[in-house]
């Protein structure tokens, strides 16, 4: 699938459906999700089409 803009959210901005660099998570697809115990971060990566 090609994504015409990728963003990162956190777990938190992901759940809570904040808007980030005019997008809102829930409007995209979840392309990954990156967990990380040792560092906390924990990262949604979501796509967009235009």
């Amino acid at each position: 699938m090609q994504f015409d803009h990728i963003v990162l959210y956190s777990l938190k901005e992901f759940n809570s459906n904040k808007e980030k660099e005019g997008y809102f998570p829930k409007d995209g697809h979840v392309i990954n999700v990156f967990l990380s115990s040792n560092t906390g971060t924990n990262r949604v990566a979501v796509g967009f089409k235009k």
